[in-house]
């Protein structure tokens, strides 16, 4: 009798994980799908980019990575284009819509295949992998950030398809919804906060003419932390990661 319940437990387990698997499989197509709809739904409305659209905004990306947001300007887009400058106003009524879309294209550039966490994948390794992306993908550009955190839903809509993949790994994982929402918010915008303050700080030679040790001298605490703190790439993926594993830890620090 052990033997036959054992088996009869062992066949509703396999059955329950191919409903599983059948569930993911379902619900990996309905998102593609959803998100392949609101794309098509948002061309119509506002109409896909056109060719000088597109060459636009590649040559507004190469200027934004040279020389940051503030030095984008329709002046010196249409100089590198070799167009007049009110041209660009047929193309893009001002610069804040420009930017949007420059937003879609960075996020676009680095999310090409974004995907739901596969099932022998934890939600905390798929998250932090995806907020890993996302970095990258901001640090890409001088005030990638900036850009990025300010654009609206369209025609950044890589940013709306992230936050539903997100929604979908957890909740698939077991994590409710709201709870989900709440993660992932805190995780994108621990992730743009954290890149924005990258972009921001001061340069070498800026430090250089800062007398930091004597600025320290009423902080103690804060001079301790930093004493054998080098401030490189390294060190800045360490804290990052360390932050953003503190958040999907849910507060605790091992």
């Amino acid at each position: 009798m052990d033997n036959e319940k054992f088996a009869r437990d062992m066949m509703r387990l396999e059955e329950a994980r191919r409903r599983t698997e059948e569930r993911m499989e379902q619900e990996k197509r309905r998102i593609n799908r959803r998100f392949e709809r609101l794309q098509q739904r948002l061309e119509r409305k506002f109409g896909k980019p056109s060719d000088t659209q597109e060459r636009i905004i590649e040559a507004a990306l190469e200027l934004l990575r040279q020389e940051g947001l503030a030095n984008l300007t329709q002046r010196r887009l249409a100089t590198m284009l070799n167009m007049q400058a009110p041209a660009l106003y047929w193309h893009f009524k001002n610069k804040e819509v420009l930017v949007d879309h420059l937003a879609e294209a960075i996020l676009a550039k680095e999310f090409s295949n974004m995907q739901p966490r596969a099932d022998d994948e934890s939600w905390q390794d798929w998250l932090v992998g995806h907020m890993v992306r996302l970095r990258k993908a901001m640090l890409a550009y001088k005030d990638g950030a900036r850009v990025v955190a300010g654009a609206h839903l369209y025609p950044a809509v890589t940013l709306a398809h992230s936050l539903e993949c997100g929604l979908v790994s957890l909740s698939s994982a077991g994590v409710d919804l709201r709870t989900a929402r709440r993660i992932m918010v805190t995780a994108t915008t621990y992730t743009f906060g954290y890149v924005i303050e990258e972009q921001s700080a001061p340069t070498a030679e800026e430090m250089a003419q800062f007398d930091l040790e004597t600025f320290l001298v009423p902080y103690p605490c804060m001079a301790e932390t930093l004493r054998d703190y080098t401030p490189d790439k390294q060190s800045g993926n360490d804290d990052y990661l360390a932050g953003l594993r503190y958040i999907i830890q849910g507060g605790t620090l091992q």
